[in-house]
C-alpha cells in the first residue's frame, strides 16, 4: 500500500492532539504489526488492553494512535507533538472506518452478500461461490473454509477462524477489486457483527439460515445473540430468510424493509423443495422457484444441505439470474472442505467428516447418514473446550441411539481440562458406562480409536472441529490436519491390525 492522506476531522466525531492529518500506510490492532506510517487503533480485548501498547506501537512507527482513554492520548502527545492521537467514542467502529478509507472503500465497488446463521454458513457461502463462478460472475468467499479468490484459495492469513478482523476484511476486498471481481461472500458471525469488524460494509444481500444456542459464553442469552444477528439486516438492502428457524424468521419477515425472499422445506416459502432422496451418488429432489417446479439432482446430501442449497439459490434469483440459468451449473455445484465430506481411500469401511460441533448440526449429519447404507455406524462427536460447557451433554442426547459405537473426544482444549470436557459430555447419556460408549482425551488417537473399532462394511463419521488446520491448545493454535492423522492410521496402523486379524 501506498500511504494516504488521513484528515481526522472528516472521519471522526473525536478530540485530536497533535497534527490533524497524517500519511498512513497501514491499518493495525496489534502493535507488533505496527510499522512506518501505521495507524494503531487500541482494541480492548478480552485479555489485553492496546492502550498498554501504544508506546511498543510508536516505536515500530507507527504515526497515528486512536483510542478511547483521553488522558492517557493527551499525555502520550506531550512527549510525540509529532505523532496523531485521537479520542473516539468506540475504537472498533473507528477501525472498521480507517480500514474501509485506507482501501479506498472497496466494499462499494463489490457485490456483497453477508451469511449468518448458526449452522450452514460455510456450506451457503461454498454453494454460492460455486454457482456464481460458474454463472461467470467471478466472487470471492471469506469464511471458515478460508479465503478465496474466484479461482483458488488464497494465501491471505486469518487471524480468526471465521470473520476476519476490519483491516483484514478490506485488505481482501482491496484484492477481490484489483483483480475486477464482481461479487464478494463474507460469512457473518454473530461476534464479528457485535464487534463491528463490518461496520462499514452496506450489504447488496443478508442471508439467514439459521439460529439455535450457540457462543453463549460470548453473548450471555439467546436473545443477545439473536439481536446480534439481526443487525446484519439493518445494513443490508435485501434478505433472504429461513422460513423453517422457528427462532428469527418471523421476527426478519415482519420487520426487513428492503427487498425478501424466503426459502424452507417445512414451512411456506418462495423458494422450497420437495420428495427429497438422497443416496451416495447425491440428492434427487423436486425445486419450486416461485411458481415453477424442476426435478434436479445435485452432488449434495442431506436435507438440511438442500435448506442450503435453496439459500443460494435464492440469492442467485435475488442478483436477476433466471431459474434456467441457475439449474444449468447445479450439476457442478461444489461443497466446502469438512462438509459431508467423503474420504476416498482404500480402507474396507466408508469414512465422512463433517463440521458439526453444535447439537443442531450433530442431529442432522447423523440424519443425512441414514440415507448411506452400512454395516454399523460408528460415530465420533466432541465437546469443544472453547465453548459454552451447557452444550456438552446435548451433543451426547442427540448422539444416543443413533450410532452402534460412539466415541468421546475433545476439540478446540484451550485450557478446559480434557476429561471435564469429556466427563461433561457424558452426562448426556442415560447410560454412560454402555459397553458401545468409548472416550478418548485426544482427538488423534479418538479417530485411530474409532478405525480400530470399525469393521469391512461399516460407516465411520468424524464429527467436531477437526478440519479448520489447527487445535487451540492453551493459548497456542498447533497446527492440526485431519487428513494427515487419517493417512497416518493406514500408514502405520492398519496395516498391523490386519496383520494380527489374519494371524
Amino acid at each position: 500500500m501506498t500511504k494516504k492522506e488521513l484528515i481526522f476531522a472528516n472521519l471522526f466525531q473525536g478530540t485530536a492532539y497533535g497534527p490533524g492529518s497524517q500519511y498512513v500506510s497501514s491499518v493495525v490492532y496489534d502493535s507488533r504489526e505496527a510499522e512506518e506510517g501505521s495507524a494503531f487503533v487500541c482494541i480492548a480485548g478480552e485479555k489485553h488492553d492496546g492502550h498498554l501498547f501504544i508506546e511498543q506501537a510508536i516505536q515500530n512507527g507507527a504515526n497515528t494512535i486512536i483510542g478511547t482513554k483521553s488522558e492517557k492520548l493527551h499525555m502520550y502527545s506531550t512527549f510525540y507533538n509529532d505523532k496523531s492521537f485521537i479520542c473516539v467514542p468506540e475504537t472498533r467502529i473507528a477501525l472498521a472506518q480507517l480500514a474501509s478509507t485506507i482501501y479506498d472503500s472497496p466494499s462499494n465497488s463489490l457485490y456483497t452478500i453477508g451469511v449468518t446463521g448458526t449452522n450452514g454458513k460455510t456450506t451457503v457461502s461454498s454453494f454460492l461461490y460455486s454457482l456464481l463462478n460458474d454463472l461467470r460472475v467471478p466472487t470471492g468467499s471469506l469464511g471458515t473454509a478460508g479465503i478465496w479468490d474466484d479461482e483458488k484459495k488464497t494465501e491471505f492469513k486469518q487471524t480468526v477462524p471465521t470473520t476476519p478482523e476490519a483491516p483484514d476484511i478490506h485488505r481482501v476486498l482491496h484484492y477481490f477489486r484489483k483483480r475486477e471481481m464482481n461479487a464478494a461472500i463474507i460469512e457473518s458471525t454473530s461476534i464479528a457483527i457485535e464487534q463491528k469488524r463490518l461496520a462499514t460494509i452496506n450489504f447488496d444481500v443478508a442471508v439467514h439460515t439459521n439460529l439455535t444456542p450457540e457462543h453463549l459464553e460470548f453473548h450471555g442469552t439467546m436473545e443477545a445473540y439473536k439481536q446480534a444477528k439481526m443487525k446484519l439486516f439493518d445494513q443490508s438492502k435485501s434478505a433472504i430468510v429461513n422460513t423453517d428457524d422457528p427462532q428469527m424468521a418471523e421476527e426478519l419477515i415482519r420487520g426487513f424493509k428492503g427487498t425478501l425472499i424466503t426459502y424452507g422445506i417445512e414451512e411456506p416459502a418462495d423458494i422450497s423443495a420437495k420428495e427429497i432422496r438422497t443416496t451416495m451418488e447425491g440428492t434427487s429432489f423436486t425445486l419450486r422457484l416461485f411458481n415453477e417446479e424442476y426435478h434436479i439432482h445435485a452432488p449434495i446430501y442431506g436435507t438440511y444441505n438442500v435448506s442450503n442449497f435453496l439459500a443460494a439459490v435464492a440469492v442467485c434469483c435475488q442478483m436477476g439470474y433466471s431459474a434456467e440459468q441457475i439449474l444449468s451449473v447445479v450439476s457442478t455445484i461444489q461443497s466446502p472442505e469438512g462438509r459431508f465430506q467423503i474420504v476416498e481411500n482404500e480402507a474396507p469401511f466408508q469414512i465422512v467428516l463433517d463440521y458439526a460441533h453444535t447439537p443442531d448440526a450433530l442431529f442432522n449429519i447423523l440424519n443425512a447418514v441414514q440415507h448411506i447404507p452400512y454395516r454399523n455406524l460408528i460415530v465420533m462427536i466432541t465437546g469443544v473446550g472453547l465453548r459454552d460447557p451447557k452444550k456438552r451433554p446435548l451433543m451426547a442426547e442427540v448422539a444416543e441411539g443413533m450410532a452402534n459405537k460412539i466415541v468421546v473426544s475433545v476439540d478446540q482444549p484451550g485450557h478446559a481440562d480434557r476429561q471435564e470436557v469429556v466427563d461433561d459430555v457424558l452426562k448426556g447419556f442415560k447410560d454412560p458406562s454402555a459397553s458401545h460408549i468409548h472416550s478418548v482425551l485426544h482427538r488423534e488417537e479418538a479417530i485411530h480409536y474409532a478405525f480400530d473399532l470399525a469393521e469391512p462394511g461399516d460407516l465411520v463419521l468424524l464429527t467436531g472441529i477437526g478440519f479448520g488446520g489447527y487445535q487451540v491448545i492453551g493459548d497456542e493454535k498447533v497446527p492440526y490436519s485431519e487428513i494427515k492423522v487419517i493417512e497416518d492410521y493406514f500408514e502405520n496402523f492398519f496395516c498391523n491390525k490386519q496383520a494380527l486379524c489374519e494371524s
